[in-house]
């Protein structure tokens, strides 16, 4: 009798538990094992999207770091340097700091003496400027100046002046390393008043150079040399006459 009392009891509290809430209960079970699964899935998901980011991270790093420069000897193959390590030396090649040396002063002189005495009428315009550049930044200027009030270029143009250099003599001081002295035939022919001339000149240059204060030292103006030139002064040999280009400068450059 009590079992059944009770089971009357549990019916009728159910019934008056659906009359005030309208609705019957629900109960729902989950399978333990779609539980461990879900939780798998989520913890491959975890993993997933971390190494993602972490991809995204070292992409981004490599985009933007420098790439590495690698130097190898053709000839052998071998590895000589990687981002400025030293790895070694051959016979074809040898790793070195960059040292400004005399052939770098005679390679400056060079262009510049035929940038100066080589004229063409198609490539003069280029040659000046590119002269210019090559001296330091006051001497450009009285070089320009001169070449304006002297109307050289203008002469040269009017009389069709073609004019080739021939570089002779090159050499370097050995008391004052700053200073490179040149000699040189230049043979100019020219149209004068309908008649056609050729004349030649000896020419002796006298150069004193001066250090790059630009970093890096070496650049398209100086010819990649690492100098500037600060002075010159140019004159014939003979004495008789003086070159047309001729710049007054301190004693290191007057005289031979």
């Amino acid at each position: 009798m009590t079992l059944d009392s009770n089971e009357k009891r549990l019916d009728f509290s159910g019934e008056t538990e659906e009359k005030n809430t309208g609705f019957a209960p629900i109960y729902s079970e989950r399978d333990s094992e779609d539980v461990l699964t879900i939780s798998n899935l989520l913890r491959v998901l975890f993993i997933l999207t971390m190494m993602l980011l972490v991809s995204c991270g070292v992409n981004f790093y490599l985009a933007l770091r420098k790439a590495d420069l690698i130097v190898v000897d053709k000839t052998s193959g071998r590895t000589l340097a990687i981002n400025n390590k030293d790895y070694g030396q051959t016979e074809a090649v040898s790793l070195t700091l960059d040292n400004l040396t005399s052939g770098d002063k005679k390679a400056l002189v060079t262009e510049f003496l035929h940038c100066l005495y080589e004229v063409n009428g198609a490539t003069r315009p280029a040659n000046v400027n590119r002269l210019l550049k090559m001296m330091e930044p006051n001497l450009s200027l009285q070089q320009a100046q001169l070449f304006n009030t002297e109307k050289l270029l203008a002469q040269e143009k009017a009389e069709s002046v073609n004019s080739s250099w021939q570089l002779q003599d090159l050499s370097v001081d050995e008391r004052d390393p700053y200073i490179v002295r040149a000699l040189g035939k230049r043979i100019i022919r020219r149209v004068q008043n309908g008649v056609s001339l050729e004349e030649e000149t000896q020419i002796k240059v006298k150069f004193l150079l001066m250090d790059s204060p630009t970093n890096p030292m070496r650049n398209e103006n100086n010819y990649r040399t690492g100098y500037y030139i600060l002075k010159y002064r140019a004159e014939a040999v003979d004495g008789t006459r003086k070159s047309p280009l001729v710049l007054l400068s301190d004693e290191r450059t007057a005289g031979g």
